[in-house]
Formats: structure tokens, sequence, C-alpha cells
């Protein structure tokens, strides 16, 4: 099953491609290989294999790419520096998309280097692994309704 499962992906688009079939009948059976063959898949392993049987296979999946991703994962908590210039790698990119329509309309050559807004887009995305996983869970708690604030008590000077 899982052989005829790899060779539909791997066969299925060509033979889709070279049919003189309409248009709309190649992007349903191209959906149905690369979204449904797939599900089907998952659930004729489940039942061949039985619910722990599976839980084990995605077990070990999961650790092997928990293992590769690792490396990769922010820090739990950053130094005060690096969480400042963090900041500013996420709030440049805000500022900037909210006064790009305006600049694009008082000064009409500003849409000319709309091709590099990607740099902005990429500095927002890279903002997150700077600031560390703390602030993860900042972004997280803005979509718990029952999450609240607990702030460091403030330093007094001695």
């Amino acid at each position: 099953m899982v052989a005829l499962a790899i060779i539909v992906k791997i066969v299925g688009p060509a033979l889709i491609v070279a049919s003189g079939l309409p248009a709309t009948w190649k992007t349903g059976l191209s959906i149905a290989i690369f979204v449904i063959v797939p599900k089907l898949l998952i659930i004729t392993i489940i039942f061949l294999m039985g619910k722990s049987g599976f839980a084990y296979l995605k077990s070990l999946c999961f650790k092997y790419i928990m293992h590769v991703v690792t490396p990769f994962t922010p820090p739990r908590q950053v130094s005060r520096r690096r969480y400042r210039i963090g900041l500013v790698m996420f709030i440049l990119p805000l500022i900037e998309a909210c006064l790009a329509p305006y600049l694009e309309e008082a000064f009409p050559d500003w849409a000319a280097r709309r091709p590099i807004e990607w740099i902005w887009d990429a500095m927002f995305v890279a903002s997150f692994f700077v600031l560390g996983g703390d602030f993860w869970d900042k972004i997280r708690a803005l979509f718990i309704y029952g999450a609240t604030t607990t702030f460091p008590p403030k330093r007094t000077a001695a």
C-alpha cells in the first residue's frame, strides 16, 4: 500500500499532464493525488498497525525531526542587549508597513523600491529568533483569554 502511494505520487503528475483530459479534471486529479491519497494512506496505516503502532511510528519520525530542528530553535532567555536588538527588528518592519501607503502617495518613487520589501519580511521573521523563546510565550499569551502578565519587581537603588 505504501509503495503504491509513493508510485502514484511520483508517476501520477506526469500521467495527468500527458493525458488529454480537460483542465478541471486535471486539477481534480492533482488534488486527489496530493491531498486525498496521503490521508487515505495514513488511515490505512492506522488500520493495519493499530493505534499503538502508529503512535510508535509517529514518535520515531518526530524524534528524528526534533533532533534535526533543535539546534535552530531560539534560546529560552536572551540578554538585555539581544532583546532590545530583537525589539527593534520586530518593530521597524511594522512601522514601515504602516507608513508605506502614505510614503507611496507622498513620494511616487517610493513604489519603485517595493521589490526589496522581502528584506523587511525577513527581518520581522528573524526578530522572533533573536528575541528568544520567552517572547514566543508572550506572543502566544495574546491569543489566550485567561493569560495574565507578571512584571518583575522593580530594583531599588541602595
